[in-house]
Order: structure tokens, then sequence, then C-alpha cells
């Protein structure tokens, strides 16, 4: 920007500013209004840029005066949403440092607390601590210190708008996702919200319990009774929740008060007082009626019913509660049916499991209702009698003891015969172990010979613990090491924040999908900017379904290895068009029903996204860790050493925290436990780690050796560390001798690479006049397998080995001629050079010619495989790098003089729009296209 329009845009701000400080109410409302519609949705450069690098004074401003006259709603909501457009905007979280240090939190949570202010505007509230909670942990933690768990909890009880309350729902979500020092402060407030009347809350907050349950893995007693009041709900998506949170409770130390709790619900008791104050509310009012008393009662069968399938334990303590009398008593309810028919399925499944509770069953209800029970046990409400009725309802069944008795005696029987067969086998064992060795012992008699051993190969069993975590204390250990120091130093990561903050589950694991794939065989600082363009281009999968391979190897072209990009294209229209689009739901199907989703890769979208524990990841940077932790030296690549790596990484998962275990390992190696230079000292599990006491052993030697040299009194010797007993035979240790110089890099091994195959390809520039002022070139499109599949390149051949230069631009003509459909002649091509591109396995050499197609050449019409484009559109289309380089000589043999001039400019100074070509300019820079829009573009020139 030149120095008169930098002092006129700095002119026009300071009056802008001026206007604001000056103004009354009804100029400040109509300057947000128009700020408003003039940069909502803007980044931070370019409103940097409209604000001559002095946007933060008007934040400023703006943030002073919402805090002045929030309480007055004075243009609140505009203001908020002012506010909103630069902390969406922000860049390294510049303008929301900037708004928390005037007291910003401080403010919106006085916002919330006020029963004046406005639903829509506290809807604005929520909105933007949604975006501090979404930048970061520390930013959550904020909240939190702020009282905001209180503040969100009131607003989610007390609004009627239920996009409203969804986003407050969601806001005490992502913030249970942070620091596990205030996880509690969540939970507890979801419990204390239970008791809202509002139906709508009470399903958001039963849901938003489910999955806090899991991160803060403990359960309180106060939950019980709340919880079970909410069976009462008329509202079938509470009950639904309701009952799932009951399911998932199983497992947690309120089992005994909740199992209690459902048993007695099977008897309700009318309440003559009530005990909350909420109750006088009155939505509560008609919940004391017998009708909701019914509703609960039928629920708690059905959460029996539940319980009781699931687990055999759990019907045991079912049964100690005497069950199977309140069944009969729910049974016969007549004034509900539902509730007969809920406790009819559960009782069935008692009868059916236990024959001691079919026996009382049978007596309690005669021999005509048992026999229509056994037949159809959910229809038989229609078929029962008042008096058939009364006598369930005035049942004396108990079959607690009688149930424990029999189990115990069962059990004894089989230990008793147990110890029996075991004292047989124990005889049969031993007997037998003295025939063999007298007869080894007379063949040894007999033969003086000397028998050569079979070495056979290694199983799991010879392996040495010495490679494996060997307690429990130790695994605890390394998991509490690992994770402290994951949450100190974890970088932010846009698929980590998705993860952690996405409560859609198709999204979130769709999302984490994408980050994996692109992560393979590409460094995370590469990813991040792809990863950025790909989720704003397509943020679900059902988007990513409708585009069109090209678009995908357009968005892709720079990443290199294209096949990811088009597996995942695939695998989106197999989502969407074979699973409806619900993305796979575990470990198992991710890795049957997803194609490039391997097992590294399904664990890793298990963990992350879907949180399941059934697995660990082993990936590159895990390998090395693992090998350096347990002195793994054996070829890492080999079967034996990979299901041994993936026993140890499913070994030590964490549980609670798989997702966060899976990633912390795959960060240490990434970043301490480096392949060259490693950091050990700054390693938080090294004193886990084999190879790390290896070195230090072996450095502390050595100074005692030279000590003892100096000092004949001073001890040179020092204890051994611990290595594996089996050493010479063990399946995965060092097959060579350690490397002093090496040092933990010792670990891992992998065999010799496999030398790349050498390929030389003959390539043409084909260059012919365009329908403008530039020329255009020919491009093909490669088969839709193997190599670069379906990408566009320049049209060309592989080599004939030992052909000469005159028959190779003869096999090159007539591979034109039949791209084009004409006889080409050989002597125009000109040899432009040559120019090396190393794949991941091949080393490629292009040998380069070019040929200017004569303006009278009667092509064919148009291939839907050939393309012409312009050098400008080339330049930016979805094509190789291989492509790119190849044009860059030939244009610089091209313009020799032009290329020189350039490489002289090219330490000036100037904007970076200088330096860009004429045409780059004027269409906007060189972001890459679709080459369908670059055939459009070129056909209306």
């Amino acid at each position: 920007m030149s120095t008169s329009k930098e002092q006129a845009a700095i002119s026009e701000v300071m009056a802008f500013l001026r206007e604001w400080d000056q103004g009354n109410k009804t100029v400040r409302s109509r300057m947000l209004t128009e700020f408003l519609n003039q940069h909502q949705g803007k980044t931070c450069p370019e409103l940097e840029l409209e604000f001559a690098q002095v946007a933060s004074l008007f934040l400023a401003r703006l943030t002073a005066w919402m805090r002045l006259t929030y309480m007055f709603g004075t243009c609140l909501g505009l203001q908020l949403k002012a506010v909103g457009v630069f902390l969406s905007a922000s860049s390294n979280h510049r303008y929301l440092v900037e708004f928390l240090e005037v007291g910003g939190v401080l403010t919106l949570m006085e916002i919330l607390g006020q029963s004046k202010t406005k639903e829509e505007d506290k809807a604005e509230a929520l909105h933007l601590l949604q975006i501090v909670s979404n930048a970061g942990r520390r930013y959550k933690e904020l909240i939190c210190e702020s009282y905001g768990v209180r503040a969100i909890a009131e607003c989610l009880a007390t609004l009627q708008n239920e996009t409203t309350q969804e986003t407050a729902q969601g806001l005490l979500e992502s913030l249970a996702h942070g620091n596990p020092k205030y996880q509690n402060q969540v939970y507890k407030g979801l419990i204390a919200l239970l008791l809202c009347t509002s139906p709508k809350t009470q399903q958001l907050v039963l849901y938003t319990l489910r999955i806090v349950q899991d991160i803060v893995k403990v359960s309180y007693p106060s939950i019980v009774e709340p919880l079970l009041n909410s069976l009462r709900s008329l509202h079938l998506e509470v009950q639904y929740e309701a009952l799932e949170l009951i399911i998932q409770l199983k497992d947690y130390e309120v089992r005994p008060a909740l199992l209690k709790g459902l048993v007695a619900l099977l008897k309700p008791v009318k309440e003559g007082v009530q005990k909350y104050k909420i109750l006088e509310d009155p939505e509560m009012m008609k919940m004391t009626e017998s009708l909701p008393l019914f509703v609960q009662q039928a629920a708690a069968a059905k959460a029996i019913r539940m319980l009781a399938q699931g687990s055999e334990e759990l019907s045991s303590e079912l049964l100690h509660l005497r069950v199977v009398h309140h069944l009969l008593y729910a049974m016969g309810n007549q004034n509900h049916a539902d509730t007969q028919r809920q406790a009819s399925l559960a009782l069935e499944h008692f009868v059916r499991t236990y024959p001691l509770v079919e026996e009382h069953v049978g007596r309690a209800m005669g021999k005509t209702l048992f026999q229509l029970f056994m037949s159809n046990a959910e229809m038989l409400y229609m078929k029962m009698d008042e008096i058939q009725a009364d006598i369930l309802h005035s049942n004396k069944v108990n079959v607690a003891e009688g149930v424990c008795s029999g189990a115990f005696t069962l059990t004894w029987f089989q230990f008793l015969l147990y110890i029996q067969i075991m004292k047989h086998r124990f005889r049969s064992a031993v007997q037998k172990s003295k025939k063999v060795t007298i007869e080894n012992t007379g063949n040894v008699k007999r033969s003086k010979r000397k028998v050569t051993p079979v070495k056979e190969e290694p199983t799991d069993a010879e392996f040495s613990t010495y490679h494996y975590f060997q307690n429990a204390e130790d695994i605890g250990s390394f998991r509490s090491q690992l994770l402290h120091w994951y949450d100190q130093t974890k970088r932010e990561l846009p698929w980590r924040t998705v993860a952690m903050t996405e409560q859609d589950i198709n999204v979130r694991t769709y999302a984490v999908w994408v980050s994996e794939i692109m992560l393979q065989q590409t460094q995370v600082a590469t990813v991040i900017d792809y990863y950025n363009k790909w989720m704003k281009k397509w943020p679900t999968v059902e988007k990513l379904a409708k585009a069109t391979l090209e678009e995908v190897n357009q968005m892709w072209a720079g990443l290199g290895y294209y096949s990811r990009g088009r597996r995942l294209h695939e695998g989106a229209q197999k989502v969407v068009s074979e699973l409806g689009g619900e993305m796979p739901r575990s470990t198992d199907k991710l890795l049957k029903q997803l194609p490039g989703v391997g097992r590294y890769t399904a664990g890793a979208i298990g963990s992350i996204a879907l949180g399941q524990v059934v697995t660990g990841v082993v990936d590159g940077n895990v390998i090395r860790v693992l090998c350096r932790a347990r002195a793994i030296g054996a070829d890492s690549t080999s079967p034996a050493v990979t299901e041994a790596l993936w026993k140890i990484a499913d070994t030590i998962v964490d549980p609670q925290r798989p997702g966060d275990f899976n990633q912390a390992m795959m960060e240490l190696g990434a970043r301490v436990c480096t392949p060259k230079n490693p950091l050990c000292n700054q390693c938080p599990v090294k004193s886990h780690c084999h190879a790390f006491k290896k070195v230090s052993v072996k450095q502390e030697k050595d100074c005692r050796t030279l000590q003892s040299k100096l000092d004949p009194e001073v001890n040179g010797s020092i204890p051994d560390i611990e290595n594996c007993v089996t050493a010479g035979t063990c399946a995965l240790c060092l097959s060579e001798p350690w490397d002093g110089q090496l040092g933990v890099q010792n670990y891992p091994r992998k065999p010799g690479k496999k030398a790349a195959r050498v390929e030389r390809t003959l390539v043409c520039v084909l260059e012919r006049e365009g329908a403008g002022e530039e020329k255009e070139y020919l491009l093909t499109q490669r088969p839709s397998k193997g190599l670069l599949a379906g990408m566009w390149e320049l049209p060309g051949m592989l080599a004939e080995e030992g052909a000469s230069a005159a028959r190779q631009k003869k096999a090159l003509c007539a591979e034109l001629g039949k791209a084009l459909g004409v006889a080409l002649d050989k002597e125009p091509l000109e040899f432009v050079g040559e120019v090396i591109h190393i794949f991941s396995h091949i080393h490629q050499t292009y040998v380069v010619y070019s040929m200017v197609l004569p303006a009278d050449t009667d092509e064919e019409e148009e291939k839907p495989t050939t393309r012409w484009l312009t050098s400008s559109a080339l330049r930016q289309a979805a094509v190789s790098t291989g492509v790119h380089k190849i044009m860059k000589l030939y244009e610089s043999k091209k313009n020799p003089k032009e290329d020189s001039t350039k490489v002289k400019k090219r330490k000036g100074s100037g904007s970076k729009d200088e330096k860009k070509p004429k045409k780059l300019k004027e269409s906007g820079g060189g972001k890459q296209l679709s080459l369908t829009k670059f055939f459009t573009t070129s056909k209306s020139n």
C-alpha cells in the first residue's frame, strides 16, 4: 500500500473511532449495524487491513461500552454480534486474548446471570463462550474458574428456545473435556439440572450426563433419586436417555442403590408431601398424579429386564432384592397396560433362566395363568381377569434365599468334582513323566553320538517377559506420566479440537478419519493447511460423497500419495450409498467397511473419535517408542515383532482416555523419541525405557573405569542392568551386537530398503496456438488404477531400454499421433532436457521433448482423456509435481533471458503480488482450481 493510501486509511479509521466516541446510543447502533453488514465472516488479516492495523482499538471500545451498558440492554445484541466478528476471525487467538484481558468472560457471565436480559442476547453470549471454549483447554479453565458452569446450567434450566438450550448443553459438554479438576463441577451441575421440569432440558441433561460419565469415571449417590424420578416423564425422548444412563451406571459405585431403587419403583407409593420446592410448578403437579407413577413403574420394569438380560451377576443381585415378588405385583396393575407388559417380559427372563423361580412363579400364578404366561408373556395382560390380577397383586413370593442356596450347592458340587478330576490328571502326568525319563535314559546309554538340536521357530511362549510390561503398577505409572506430559505440552491441532468438541458422532468420526488418512506418510505441519481447506469445503461425509474425483484430486494436489484422496472419496460414497450415511461405530466395522483403512487407522479413529478402548495403535512413531522402551531389536517389520508391538500397545492403552493416550504415544514419537537425535532427557517415560537404561549404565561404566584408572582405590565395577534372560534365542532381541555409538538408536531395527526401481519416461510438451494470446498445451489422463491414478499429465511413454534417440523420437511421435488422431513427423521434436523426480519406490527420469503443432493440423474431436490448457491454467491445475518440474524446465529453455532476469530479481524486495505472473494476479493468485473450470475458461478465452 502506498503512503498516500495508508494515510487515507488511517484518517478514515480515526474518523470512525471519533464518531464512535462522540456518538450517542442511536449513532452507535447504526455504526454497529453497518459494521456487521460489512465485516461479517472476515478473517483477521482482512479486519486489520480494513482498520489500518488498529482493529484492536475498536474491539477495546466495544468491550468497554458493553461492560458499562449490559445491565440496561442498550444495543446488547448488536454488541455481542460485533464482538463475535472479532473472536471468530481470531488468528493465533489475538483478539480473543485482548477480549479476555479486559474481563470479557466475566462480562458474559454477568449477562447470562441477569434475569432481565433477553433470551436472544443470552443466546449470543453463549455463542461467544463456545468460541472461547473451542480455543483450547486453558480457555475452558478460565470459564470454569469464573463460575461459568453454574451460569450456563441456569441458562439451560430457564431458557425456552430449543436451539439456545442445545448451545448451552454443547458448551457444558465441551467444558467436561477440559481440565479434570473441573469435570466434577460439570457433572454435579448436570445432576442438579435433572430436577428441571422442561422435557427438552431433561433430555439434553441426560444425554450430556451419558457423555460426561465416561469422562469422569466416577458416580455420586446424589444422581440416583433424580435419575429415577426422570422415569416419570411422559416424553419418550427423556425416558430413552434415562434408561440408557441407567444401563451405563451399572458398572459404577451407585449400582446397589440404583437396583434397589428400581425394584422399589415396581410398588409405587403416592407422595403426600412434595420433597422439592420445584415440584410446585404446574408441570410437576401433573407428574404427581397416578399416570406418571405408572409410567415410572413400567420404565423401571423395562430397565430391570435390560439389566438382567445383560449380566448374570446383575440378575443374581436383583433376585436378592425380591424382584420376582415386585414384578408379580406390577403385573397385577390393571390400571396401566404397559406396566403389565414390561413386568411380564422382565419376569419371563428370570423364569426361563432359573428353574427355582419358574417353580415359585408357577405356584403363585396357578396352572392356567402360568401356561398363558409361558406361551406369550408379552400379551398376558389382555387375557388376565380381575381375580387373577388381585392374586398377583397380593403375592408373597420370596425366592431370594432358595436361588442363593441352590447356586451354592451346585457350585460346591462342581468344585469337589473338579478336585477329583485334577487329582486323577496329576497322577497320570507323574506316571507318564517317569516312563519318558526311563526311556530317555536308555536312549542316552545306547547312543554316544552327538545330536545336533533342531532350531524351531519361536513362539509367544518363548518371548521373554523382559520385552513386556510385567505388572499393573508399571503400566499405571507409564500411563500417568505420559498423559501428564501430553496434557502439559500437546499441540493444538484442528482435528483434535473437532474430536473434543463435535457432538455429532458422524461428523466427529469423519473428521478424524480425514486427518488420519492425510497424516499417513505426511508431516503434521504440512497436513494442517490441507485439512482446514478440506473440512471447509467438505465438512460432512455426505458433501464429500457428492464431490467429483477431479475435485478431490485438485484439493489433494501437492500432498502426495494421491490414492489416499481417492480412497477417502470412495469411502464417503460407500458410507452414503451402502451405510445410509452413518459412519461405522466400531473399530472392527471401520476396518471392514472403509477402503484404505487398516488396523492402525481403524484403531486411531476408534479410540479418538469413538472412545473405544479395545485397541492401542501402532504406527511408525509408536513402533519407535515401544521398541526402545521394551528393547525390541528384531526386524520391526517381521510378523512376530508386529504382533508383539500390538500386544504391548493393547495392554498399556489407558481405558479411561484411550484417544488421548494413543495420541500421546504418537506425539512422543514425533517430538521426543525421534529417529535421530532423540531428546531422552525430556522424555516423560524414560524411567520405563530399557534402551535409555542401557545407555545410562554404559556411560556409568565408562566413567567408573576411567576413575579406577586414575585412582586405583576406586571400585570400577557397577551392577549390570536387567537383560533378557533368553537373549540369543529370543525372537525380539537385537540380532546384531549393540552399537555404543548409536545408543538408543539401536532400536528399532529395520531391513535395508529395497532399491528404487529406475525408470525413464519420454515426455513431450506439445504446444499449439490458443484462441487467445496464450499458447495451449496438451494433457492426457492416466489410467484409473496404478500410480497417480486418474491424474492429468503431459503425453508420454516408457522409454525402450537401449533404443537410439531417433527410435525413441519415432515411438513418441506415434504415441502423440494416437492421442490426437493424426500422423506426426518426428523432425519437429526438439530435445529440451531431463527432469529427475523421486517417488517412494521409483527413481523416475523424464526425457523431455517439445513440439509446436502446425496450425493446419487436422485434429480429431477432443477425446475424454485429452485436454488442451493454457500456460496460466496449467500452472494452477491439479497436476503432479513432476508436471510442474517439466513445465518449469521447458519455460526456462524457451525464455532463457526472462528466466535469468527472474533469478537476478529473486532477492529484491516487493510485494507478493508483484512476484506473481500477470495472469495469476488478475485471477486472484495461485490457488489451484478444478480442471473442468480450466477447460471452460480456456474455451471462453
